[in-house]
Parts: C-alpha cells; sequence; structure tokens
C-alpha cells in the first residue's frame, strides 16, 4: 500500500494506536509518517488492513444471525 493509499484509507486515531504500537508519541509517528519511515507505514497499513478485515467479518457475522420477523 502506498502513503497515499494509506492517507486516504486512515481514521482519527490510527496515529495514536500507531504510537502505542511503536514505543513513540503520536506526534513522532505522524512526522515519521510524513517522513516515510518504513516502520510506521507498515503498522498504519496493518491497522487499516486490519479494521477492514474486522468491519467485513462482523458485518458478515452479524448479518447471519439476525433474526427474520415471521
Amino acid at each position: 500500500m502506498t502513503t497515499k493509499q494509506i492517507r486516504e484509507k486512515m481514521e482519527i486515531g490510527d496515529f495514536i494506536l500507531a504510537s502505542k504500537l511503536l514505543g513513540i508519541s503520536p506526534e513522532n509517528a505522524r512526522i515519521r509518517f510524513l517522513r516515510k519511515k518504513e516502520d510506521v507505514i507498515e503498522v498504519l497499513e496493518a491497522i487499516i488492513v486490519n479494521r477492514e478485515m474486522f468491519i467485513r467479518n462482523y458485518r458478515n457475522s452479524s448479518d447471519n444471525n439476525k433474526v427474520e420477523p415471521n
């Protein structure tokens, strides 16, 4: 995933979560992303991919668990 694609898919809190995973401040994570440092790019990509997968799986499972009215 390119930095442009990551930027387009980022949501509020992604730098905070990335900073917790890397043990750095959110501001440092943001600056490292702007400088295209590989560690932050990998973490943000993982956050985005996992979020998308979680949402897709949750929606699929909740669709299967819905009770139809009689």
